[in-house]
């Protein structure tokens, strides 16, 4: 609760005590937060979320059997009504943990490799390890149902910009180039995706 206090008040005097020895800490607090606060988030969301089941549930019984639904449609709607079973959100929070564990990992390794491309990696990789660990601790608001999960993500890039600055004693815009290329490469990729989808849906559904 100490280290979560201080990465959300006072992070650069925890990045500047961060020791590179202790990656098995680091990634024990990211961990913890987020499975923990991803669990809650998923308690106070199921009441708010009953009438849009409800009604995704009437959609699907008014499709079913109608020729005229698109096979994909129909599918998509059911795995949207799936991902909100209560078996479902159990299987989800208890693989939380390693979906952490990789994602971290994964954020760290790119967040270096840009570092290191663009010449900003002073320190090596557990300094990098230790700005993204610690960057996981706004994900505290992922147990504010709807908005929080946004507000988190944004303030967790904020907070690994600054963990990259202060590890890497760095400057601030060659921690941010180091932090934000990464998410500008992946928005690239997520335009085409949706493009993409939107594409396959309307000649499914038979529009030009």
């Amino acid at each position: 609760m100490q280290t979560l206090q201080q990465a959300l008040l006072e992070p650069a005097k925890l990045f500047a005590s961060a020791r590179r020895d202790k990656g098995a800490a680091q990634l024990g607090f990211a961990v913890l937060n987020t499975s923990v606060f991803w669990a809650l988030g998923q308690i106070l969301e199921r009441p708010l979320l009953i009438g849009q089941r409800d009604q995704l549930r009437r959609v699907l019984e008014g499709m079913s059997g109608n020729p005229d639904v698109a096979p994909m449609v129909e599918r998509l709607l059911k795995a949207q009504l799936l991902a909100s079973s209560p078996s479902w959100v159990v299987a989800l929070a208890l693989l939380t943990p390693v979906f952490t564990f990789v994602l971290l990992y994964v954020n760290a390794a790119v967040t270096h490799g840009i570092a290191a491309i663009l010449g900003q990696a002073k320190r090596g990789f557990p300094a990098t390890f230790a700005a993204c660990a610690y960057a996981c601790a706004p994900l505290v608001l992922l147990a504010i149902p709807a908005c929080g999960s946004i507000v988190g993500l944004i303030w967790l890039v904020a907070l690994t910009g600054i963990g990259m600055k202060v590890t890497h004693r760095i400057s601030a815009a060659g921690a941010a180039a180091s932090v934000l290329a990464p998410y500008f490469v992946l928005c690239c990729l997520m335009f085409v995706a949706i493009g993409t989808l939107t594409l396959a849906l309307r000649r499914a559904v038979g529009q030009p």
